[in-house]
């Protein structure tokens, strides 16, 4: 081997020449400057003889410590401190605080903390809520024991809320402790009552929960400030709760345990928001965010941040954003992630694809399995994934890390890593679902109603059209004005038509896909809404098929402030809630396409 050049001593530093980089003793990080303790030896004198160089994507690195460097003052093991057993160079942890500064600063853009004038008023709102459930419970005569047992004493906070990283125009969510003595839907009837008698609050709706922790309770707007209250209690001697057998009255307090344990269990608190933060706007600037689609919720991507907190302790947060995503592209989801441990590493991002299916089709069966730490075995926290989901989430993490790897090396920024995904003009064909009403409390619950069947729809197109047609759901809720109902919200999905299957009239020029099965079984079940005799002909749901230049014209005439439809020629595939129209026996739904030579695009769709 050729030896390496000897190096001046850094000593000797004059004008002109470079200067070697030093470790600062105590700090997190590296810096640039002279040696703590006199002057470095030549960095070939340090060499050991048994010593081995590898080489790296940035530059050569050695294997071997030497022992004279170990006992210097300031020294600190870089091996050490990457335990996932690379070797980093100093210069690249040195860069690591710049970027960590860039970091904050756009933490502080993107997702600002609450400001002291809106946390007063959080204070203000939650205080009234307090009082309303306060005098339900007295008005059932259980005041006096409410007192003297200290339960419902307070509103516990519950998910991005009690980890201090809920934006301005997130909603709040709160646990009521209901006392033992009272029935839960007693107290959720009397809270709805006394928020509509006082007048204080707008928007009176039920709360639907998701996930395997979905708790009853109440959401509405009160000061500005949209919040849900959700009510549970604490029933002794219960065995520990478990996916398939938890008890209902419980799953809000099995909630609060859950966030408390992650924060308990971080080893800095600040450090763990931060990432969180930064994580969050990037899922939902993706479209990877949100349980009602299935993608991961809130609690599943702050169980993988806490993990990825105890994995790497005391390291900037630059560091710790580019170990969050290595860690999650390079896990070996057979193996589920939790607090206590996390899905074993593979070499590469094949690990992520899950274990073969057993007919010898090569598709993947694990979904990506993120544990709350809930009871013994923890409860998942992702059980609305889904294959299709799963492929997407696992997409845009391998997007992320190459993107913070390129930040690393200085040829990016950290806006390119979060850049919002271009949904809406990555597809030519969508499928939009229009919640529209005749006034705003309607409206709120029945998109309430709505975003809870949206998390079988997936699944349905998965398991009785995967052969035909791929969606890409976009978790999103977008309002928009409409030419007959004053308040209309969409949800859109993008479609990829499977050309190269066979449909048995391959002669012709067109070509079918046959989706009724999946639209059919959506419009079954959210046609069950409890509030529709109700609100008959106030409220409808439009499902339609548009092309991407009619979704670039709707988008462009929200923006101006249209209504969003005017001069779209969308096919309309089913309208469910608006009598007028009809819910008539289903026929064939079939989406056709020309081939290759006609020109692109749907020709017709047919409900």
């Amino acid at each position: 081997q050729r030896r390496p050049r000897p190096l001046p001593a850094p000593a000797s530093h004059t004008a002109g020449s470079p200067r070697q980089p030093s470790v600062a003793a105590g700090g997190r990080g590296l810096q640039t400057g002279a040696a703590t303790s006199g002057a470095m030896e030549p960095r070939s004198s340090l060499i050991s003889q048994g010593s081995s160089r590898t080489s790296h994507p940035r530059g050569v690195h050695f294997g071997e410590t030497p022992a004279e460097l170990r006992g210097m003052q300031g020294y600190v093991d870089v091996q050490a401190m990457s335990s996932d057993g690379g070797v980093h160079s100093a210069a690249q942890l040195a860069r690591n605080t710049p970027l960590s500064e860039q970091l904050l600063r756009e933490l502080e853009r993107i997702s600002p903390p609450t400001a002291p004038t809106q946390q007063a008023q959080i204070d203000d709102a939650l205080s009234e809520v307090l009082c309303v459930c306060r005098a339900v419970v007295e008005q059932a005569g259980v005041g006096q024991m409410m007192q003297e047992s200290g339960v419902a004493d307070t509103l516990l906070p519950l998910g991005s809320f009690h980890f201090g990283v809920a934006l301005a125009w997130d909603e709040i969510d709160v646990l009521f402790v209901v006392p033992l003595s009272l029935q839960i839907t007693f107290v959720l009837n009397g809270i709805s009552s006394e928020l509509l008698r006082r007048g204080c609050a707008k928007y009176v709706v039920p709360a639907y929960g998701d996930g395997c922790l979905a708790a009853p309770g109440v959401r509405f707007e009160l000061r500005g400030l949209h919040l849900k209250v959700l009510l549970s209690q604490q029933i002794p001697l219960l065995p520990p709760p478990r996916a398939e057998a938890i008890v209902q009255n419980m799953a809000a307090v099995f909630s609060h345990d859950a966030s408390s344990r992650i924060l308990t269990s971080v080893p800095d608190h600040e450090l763990f928001r931060n990432l969180l933060r930064f994580v969050r706007y990037w899922a939902k600037q993706r479209g990877v965010y949100g349980s009602y689609l299935g993608f991961p919720g809130g609690m599943a991507w702050a169980v993988c941040c806490a993990r990825v907190c105890i994995m790497y302790p005391n390291v900037e947060l630059s560091y710790l954003a580019a170990r969050f995503f290595r860690t999650l592209n390079r896990a070996d989801w057979r193996h589920p992630l939790s607090l206590e441990s996390g899905p074993a590493q593979t070499s590469s991002s094949a690990g992520m694809q899950g274990p073969a299916d057993p007919s010898g089709a090569g598709v993947p069966t694990a979904l990506m399995n993120v544990m709350l730490p809930v009871g013994d075995r923890g409860l998942p926290a992702t059980s609305s994934m889904t294959m299709t989901t799963m492929k997407i989430v696992q997409k845009e993490i391998r997007r992320a890390y190459k993107k913070v790897q390129h930040v690393e090396l200085g040829r990016a920024h950290w806006t390119d890593v979060y850049q919002e995904a271009r949904f809406f003009q990555r597809h030519r064909h969508y499928l939009q679902f229009d919640f529209m009403a005749a006034n705003e409390a309607i409206h709120a619950s029945w998109l309430g109603w709505g975003k809870h069947q949206l998390q079988e729809l997936v699944k349905l197109f998965e398991t009785m059209s995967s052969n035909i047609v791929t969606v890409r759901p976009w978790p999103m809720f977008i309002d928009f004005k409409d030419a007959e109902w004053p308040h209309a919200t969409a949800v859109f999905l993008g479609l990829h038509l499977e050309r190269n299957v066979g449909d048995g009239n391959s002669e012709g020029p067109r070509r079918s896909f046959d989706l009724r099965e999946p639209i059919v079984k959506f419009l079954e079940a959210i046609s069950l809404w409890a509030e529709a005799e109700m609100n008959a002909n106030k409220f409808e749901l439009l499902i339609k098929h548009v092309r991407a230049a009619e979704l670039e014209q709707w988008l462009e005439n929200r923006q101006k402030g249209l209504h969003a439809a005017q001069g779209q020629l969308g096919t309309m595939v089913q309208s469910v809630g608006n009598q007028s129209r009809g819910f008539s026996s289903m026929g064939p739904l079939s989406i056709t396409e020309e081939d290759a030579a006609a020109p692109a695009g749907l020709q017709q769709c047919s409900l």
